[in-house]
């Protein structure tokens, strides 16, 4: 996201997370018909819905500029559970796009691995929380793909933006 952030020259929307954390980004691509907003603040090293609190202020940045252009955001916590995000996606039909990584779970414990060495965070780490998360996010997808109300793809972990802003341009 943060790659898609850079290249669409993402523009922070401050709002009901206050003057620091912006609610949104605009962005704007070569190609893409509409406008593009992401959702959550990328001010730290995680970013994303994730850090939406509380959790139905998801819900409300959807459908706040859901009507105005393309939406992305992501989650490892909306990831693991379609619920009322989910829901609420269905309405767009297969407009809605819930694009998947495809990084292998030992890859992802790799990467945690080598984000807590860079912060110089000494903690033991347990990979049991990652992969029960990791899990989730595996049956959830199955589960989206066999009810077949969203597109569900899969996204390459090296070449996820371009993927992305391809879907965006096919877009209506």
């Amino acid at each position: 996201m943060r790659s898609l952030l850079a290249e669409g020259k993402g523009k922070p929307i401050y709002g009901v997370l206050g003057p620091r954390n912006p609610e949104a980004y605009v962005l704007k691509f070569k190609g893409v018909g509409k406008l593009v907003y992401v959702l959550g603040p990328y001010v730290t090293a995680t970013g994303g819905v994730d850090n939406l609190q509380p959790y139905d202020l998801n819900l409300t940045l959807l459908e706040k500029y859901g009507p105005k252009g393309h939406v992305l955001f992501e989650g490892v916590i909306v990831s693991s559970s379609y619920g009322r995000v989910g829901r609420l996606m269905e309405g767009y039909g297969q407009e809605a796009v819930m694009a998947f990584l495809d990084t292998p779970l030992e890859v992802c414990i790799e990467n945690v691995k080598k984000r807590r060495a860079a912060r110089a965070d000494g903690r033991e780490f347990n990979p049991q929380n990652l992969t029960s998360k990791y899990n989730e996010i595996v049956r959830s997808k199955a589960k989206m793909l066999a009810e077949g109300k969203v597109r569900v793809v899969d996204v390459n972990m090296k070449d996820g933006p371009k993927q992305i802003l391809a879907l965006l341009r096919k877009a209506k």
